[in-house]
């Protein structure tokens, strides 16, 4: 049976009680490790960069990204231990880069290649659009945008959740990992919007505490998540 968004919150909400502090340091260090890593390169790109600053720049931001990844789902396998009652600790938030990290750099560069492949198109016509100072092109580039945004929502919910049956299924080929996660939310990519739209309230409050808020939303939202997969796999 599918679970309303409210049920969903509910049941994370009674995982999280009185067990907040560790999926909270976890989050923490997650954000606080990626941040020290960004923050130098954020220094270092200057007001007007040239192009090989500007290369150096988005080659290593993209590289933190992958490595973010493998932080995130170390964070997904302690909620994923909560949810189900199992023993976990603030170290399983490195597990995945002693255990086939591989798996997980490759299934994301695989979802960056779907979107870039989605999003060039209008990339192109962008270019385009810029050198040859058309309006009627600029309209027409606009009008490919939304497009492009409007096909991009369901297909990246539709790979949402790769990680979780990574996770889960370790020897699993990733051709086989995206099939699955395409086929389990069939019927439940507007269910996980709605989740994900549930929280905005909470993120907006939580940036106008100066971000602190989000040490308690992080959580709640990410064993939420957790929920809507184990619902959508027929585990609750």
């Amino acid at each position: 049976m599918n679970l309303s968004s409210k049920e969903l919150k509910r049941q994370a909400r009674e995982t999280l009680n009185n067990r907040y502090g560790l999926p909270m340091l976890a989050f923490l260090l997650t954000q606080v490790i990626v941040m020290a890593i960004s923050l130098p390169f954020d220094f270092m790109l200057p007001t007007n960069p040239n192009t090989s600053q500007l290369l150096i720049y988005t080659l290593a931001t993209f590289i933190i990204s992958l490595l973010s990844i493998v932080l995130s789902c170390g964070l997904i396998k302690i909620h994923l231990h909560m949810a189900r009652k199992e023993e976990t600790k603030l170290g399983d938030l490195f597990y995945f880069f002693s255990h086939r990290p591989d798996r997980f750099l490759l299934a994301g560069l695989l979802m960056i290649g779907i979107v870039f492949l989605l999003m060039l198109p209008a990339f192109a016509l962008t270019i385009f659009s810029i050198f040859s100072h058309s309006d009627i092109l600029l309209m027409v580039m606009a009008v490919v945008w939304i497009i492009t945004i409007v096909i991009l929502i369901p297909v990246s919910f539709s790979f949402s959740l790769i990680y979780y049956i990574l996770i889960e299924k370790p020897e699993d080929s990733l051709i086989e990992i995206f099939k699955e996660s395409r086929q389990l939310m069939k019927g439940n990519k507007w269910r996980l919007f709605y989740v994900n739209l549930s929280f905005m309230g909470m993120n907006i409050l939580s940036l106008l505490s100066f971000g602190l808020g989000l040490l308690w939303v992080g959580p709640y939202m990410n064993q939420t998540l957790v929920e809507f997969y184990r619902n959508v796999i027929g585990e609750i």
